[in-house]
């Protein structure tokens, strides 16, 4: 998992965490430490910041595969920027089409 879909669901997830794993993710995958800095920073080993950063990252991709936020999240952005594109283009019809289906999904 990258650190930019790390940091997504972070955002929509985070707070289901424990303050602690959620406090280690976001210096990982937010602030770029290392598992040494981090170890430092808290005054933990470096074998409890990977093993907290292991169970968080777990925690949020079984997260986002019970409820699908950020899927659903992803898809509705996508609808909008074609609904966009395809103003730009003066095709009203297919924008509404898209507005339509988007505000069907919500």
């Amino acid at each position: 998992m990258d650190s930019l879909e790390v940091c997504m669901l972070l955002d929509f997830y985070g707070q289901l965490l424990t303050e602690r794993t959620r406090e280690i993710l976001e210096l990982r995958f937010q602030e770029d430490m290392s598992l040494a800095e981090i170890a430092e920073d808290l005054g933990i080993s470096r074998q409890a910041a990977h093993d907290a950063i292991h169970r968080g990252t777990d925690s949020l991709k079984e997260y986002e595969e019970k409820l699908r936020l950020v899927e659903r999240f992803t898809q509705q952005k996508k609808t909008i920027n074609s609904a966009f594109n395809a103003l730009e283009e003066h095709n009203e019809e297919l924008a509404k089409e898209l507005l339509a289906t988007l505000v069907e999904e919500l």
